[in-house]
């Protein structure tokens, strides 16, 4: 399994920490307009010296508006040169059916930076859209929940695409939701191409802690995704607006490997 930073940890980075989920607009602004090469550099250093070798690639940090292929070129050269590799493009895809402009600029986007995975919550509605720029920029979608309170609801999103589309379970919003997290992998264990690893504080409110301490249950999502024998990729999510969560994921990071061993070697064991 791949497990990777998501640089939407940093969204409030350049608001110096000082600023909250309910105000996420406003600090993705400041991070768009505050953004540079310098500034990207540094992150990816933060990133690999917090033990990471990969990274989800969040839009604020690559935004489509203002992508070239040589801007594309040269964050490339960054995260490469810091000894990472990304695998996922983390984006709003909006409204395809009103506003296809800005879906396209993000697909565009994401050739351009060499990923063939998007991330981002879909409607029912632009599912059938989605799907032909799947299919014109070879590329595959993970449908992520924020409002879906059940993992029905994204099956229904993706009906007949499955082939393009999946899914990218967020076990934070699930435990926002007040649906168990480890169900929904279960659950969406047939369409499961990636996940962001979350921990929230409480239900009926969306607010990241760090990996083990809040209430949607980590540890046993990760049994979950070992009884599944899901292999592809994980991001470490815990976007704080209070506070740097580099050395928080940090720890997630170490916790996450050694448990995926654990069961390893526990399931091993059994078979013996």
């Amino acid at each position: 399994m791949i497990i990777g930073f998501q640089s939407a940890n940093y969204f409030a980075r350049a608001t110096n920490y000082q600023t909250s989920m309910d105000l996420w607009g406003d600090a993705e602004r400041k991070v768009i307009e505050n953004f540079s090469l310098a500034e990207f550099d540094r992150i990816c250093r933060d990133i690999h010296e917090a033990g990471f070798d990969h990274m989800e690639l969040w839009m604020g940090h690559a935004f489509p508006k203002f992508m070239t292929p040589d801007l594309a070129g040269e964050l490339k050269a960054i995260w490469e040169q810091h000894g990472l590799s990304v695998y996922s493009y983390s984006c709003s895809l909006g409204d395809p059916v009103r506003h296809p402009r800005w879906t396209k600029l993000c697909f565009e986007t994401a050739r351009m930076l060499g990923i063939s995975l998007i991330t981002s919550g879909i409607s029912k509605e632009a599912a059938p859209v989605i799907y032909g720029l799947c299919k014109e920029y070879e590329m595959r979608v993970a449908v992520e929940n924020h409002p879906e309170k059940h993992p029905d609801e994204i099956k229904a999103i993706i009906g007949d695409y499955s082939d393009l589309l999946g899914t990218a379970v967020d076990t934070g919003w699930y435990a926002t939701q007040g649906f168990s997290a480890p169900e929904a992998l279960r659950l969406l264990k047939d369409s499961l191409i990636h996940v962001h690893l979350k921990d929230v504080n409480e239900v009926g409110k969306h607010n990241p802690v760090a990996l083990g301490s809040g209430i949607a249950n980590i540890e046993a999502c990760i049994d979950a995704l070992k009884e599944i024998k899901y292999d592809q990729t994980l991001s470490i999510e815990q976007e704080s607006g209070s506070y740097d969560p580099t050395k928080d994921c940090a720890v997630a990071l170490k916790w996450v490997r050694e448990s995926l061993d654990k069961k390893v070697i526990e399931t091993n064991s059994v078979e013996l």
